[in-house]
């Protein structure tokens, strides 16, 4: 009784296979999940599966609400084979991703009655997989999810699937390098406007509410930002204070912004009154240094010499690079590669979009720091960043 039993389920699955296979054929897949399923295949894996925030969201196009919030609801997506996708959602979210979701097929589960690790092990044996090679978020997976998983697919290898993520991600559709045009812009603009509101006796508190009001009006609510001053501004990733505004202080502005969950980072370094001798030198080496670097962005510079050229020339000039990067990838989150530094194999192309920000910090003193978005061309670069509110020299403010 046993074998025709398994061979009925086996019937059923051929045909729910080939109904959903049909219905994905019917339907064009978004370019973000073909370059994906492409990168599996490329790296002779069967299938990925995501579970991250920034990995689902970038695959699925929109950010299931509670992912961000709800550490117990799981957002599962998964690419197998040619036709094979599908999104896995807590039930309450089912209705919201049946309306954005790039994937059309749409699993909820019930978080009090079912195990969401079973209902991927399900679509994974639906898939064809279940004795495959399968890339999964090793990095991220609950490990109680992982040995459930394992241990309904006893058959199947797990590898993580980082590298073809990040090799993914890294080169932008020009969808997204516009909406990282749109969110750079807005907080390059906020600052700008911001900083010409600064006074002495103004707190960094004071400053911050102005940035927040500017970015929340121009439809950025899930940002962040620091502000810090005079001895705060040399804190790498200060806190905002209730600090009082001083004349000679330098003011370090950043705002990390966010648009259809595509992110901005943006700084600029500004003084209260007349810089002093030790203040525009410094400045100037480090503009110095990126400048020379930014002849070098390009299709095939390879980002670990941008980095090399950058150090040399701040220490030939008595500086020494407080960052062990010159800058990184922008995109879905506000670090992804390609990171600028000497440890990274990355060669430049079209459409890699990043971050150049030459950074000094003096601890208990000062600090400098400038960073602006940026993406390669076809036959160069252009700067998303930097027209509206140049940083060449210190701003002076007050």
């Amino acid at each position: 009784m046993g074998k025709p039993a398994a061979a009925s389920d086996e019937s059923v699955l051929s045909v729910v296979r080939a109904e959903r296979g049909a219905v994905q054929e019917a339907n064009p897949e978004h370019e973000t999940l073909r370059r994906l399923r492409d990168a599996t295949k490329e790296s002779g894996y069967d299938a990925l599966v995501a579970l991250s925030q920034d990995n689902v969201t970038y695959a699925a196009g929109f950010l299931v609400p509670s992912h961000a919030t709800n550490r117990f609801r799981r957002t599962i997506v998964i690419l197998a084979g040619d036709t094979f996708a599908a999104q896995i959602v807590v039930n309450v979210e089912e209705l919201q991703a049946i309306a954005r979701s790039r994937f059309k097929d749409i699993r909820a589960y019930n978080q009090f009655t079912q195990n969401p690790a079973d209902v991927l092990a399900d679509a994974l044996i639906e898939a064809g997989v279940e004795k495959g090679r399968i890339a999964i978020e090793l990095d991220f997976m609950p490990a109680q999810d992982f040995l459930q998983l394992r241990k309904r697919l006893p058959h199947a290898t797990f590898e993580g699937c980082a590298e073809i993520f990040f090799r993914t991600r890294m080169t932008k559709t020009d969808e997204e390098v516009s909406t990282l045009r749109r969110v750079g812009t807005l907080s390059e603009r906020v600052i700008h406007d911001v900083l010409k509101e600064v006074r002495v006796g103004m707190t960094e508190i004071d400053i911050a509410r102005q940035l927040v009001d500017q970015m929340i009006a121009a439809g950025s609510s899930n940002f962040k930002y620091r502000v810090g001053s005079g001895v705060n501004s040399s804190i790498t990733n200060c806190g905002t204070t209730m600090k009082k505004i001083e004349s000679g202080d330098l003011i370090r502005i950043e705002i990390l912004g966010d648009i259809d969950n595509y992110r901005s980072n943006v700084t600029r370094t500004a003084v209260v009154g007349q810089p002093t001798e030790k203040q525009k030198n410094t400045w100037a080496i480090l503009i110095r240094a990126r400048e020379v670097c930014k002849t070098m962005l390009k299709p095939g510079t390879a980002v670990a010499d941008v980095y090399r050229t950058y150090v040399s020339i701040c220490r030939q000039n008595g500086i020494e690079p407080t960052l062990k990067f010159l800058g990184h990838g922008i995109g879905q989150t506000i670090h992804e590669e390609p990171y600028l530094t000497d440890t990274k194999d990355i060669v430049f192309h079209p459409n890699i979009t990043f971050t150049m920000e030459p950074l000094y910090m003096i601890p208990g003193e000062m600090g400098f720091h400038v960073e602006d978005m940026y993406v390669i061309t076809q036959s160069g670069f252009d700067a998303i960043t930097g027209n509206i509110c140049p940083n060449d020299e210190l701003i002076q403010v007050g």
